[in-house]
């Protein structure tokens, strides 16, 4: 029986680096948007898919040993900061559609009408339906397999217990992806409001009488949303490329990967 419990510690130990860099991903990563606040779903995920990737840990059932060293707090730093570094990453690409999300109902005129996410705060209720667009988007081109295959792709290329150090100018022009991607989201709807907005100011100008902010309203929300649903593939299409940069970051930046 104490064979077994040394056995169970050893392994406990051989694990508590590769959970801490799980767990801090899943902790930062923006995939469990509707349990954000029940932190123990994320940890139980991690510790599942921590056992999952045993095949690729260096450790030896026989005699119980702690294969990365003996974890200390410097160790378990730098394990919580690769794991969060990951997961920010992919927040980026939230970050980026909620505020392409913002620019759109300001655009619309609905800026007013907000919905509370415990991911981001307070939103513009377009910013919500984006964010759900890119979660779908996310699950069924694969993106939860891609996750997996980096995080174990990472446990490869830097074993835990390997101390690395993060470049800040590296993500400096990572968060550049916020700015980018959102531009890229909002600016064909952007741009077709504008058009709609010069057409109500020149029939303002023709017809002096017309009371165009009874009627502008009303034409720039249908105009606004019958022009989203229609750039709503190529929305999705750019959600997937944001995605896809978001994955290549991670791995060729961060991992060092090939």
């Amino acid at each position: 029986m104490l064979e077994v419990g040394l056995l169970t510690l050893g392994w406990l130990q051989a694990l508590l680096l590769p959970l801490t860099r799980l767990g801090a991903f899943f902790l930062a990563a923006p995939l469990f948007p509707q349990v954000a606040s029940n932190v123990r779903v994320r940890l139980i995920y991690a510790a599942a898919l921590c056992v999952l990737m045993l095949p690729v840990l260096p450790s030896t059932m026989t005699p119980p040993r702690a294969p990365f060293g003996e974890p200390n707090l410097l160790l378990l730093l730098n394990e919580a900061l690769l794991g969060v570094a990951c997961g920010l990453a992919l927040q980026f690409v939230t970050a980026a559609v909620v505020l392409a999300g913002e620019q759109i109902s300001m655009s619309l005129g609905i800026g007013f009408a907000q919905a509370f996410d415990p991911t981001v705060g307070s939103t513009p209720v377009v910013s919500q339906f984006l964010n759900l667009l890119a979660l779908l988007v996310f699950i069924t081109t694969g993106g939860h397999t891609i996750v997996i295959a980096t995080m174990t792709e990472s446990l490869r290329t830097l074993p835990p217990g390997s101390f690395s150090v993060l470049d800040l100018g590296t993500w400096l022009e990572a968060s550049s992806t916020i700015f980018k991607g959102a531009a890229l989201l909002c600016a064909p709807l952007l741009l077709a409001m504008l058009s709609v907005n010069i057409g109500m100011g020149v029939l303002q100008r023709s017809t002096p009488s017309l009371n165009v902010f009874s009627v502008g309203f009303a034409v720039s929300l249908i105009a606004g949303f019958a022009l989203l649903f229609i750039l709503l593939p190529m929305i999705s299409e750019r959600i997937v490329e944001l995605w896809q940069q978001s994955a290549e970051f991670i791995r060729q930046r961060l991992l060092g990967a090939r």
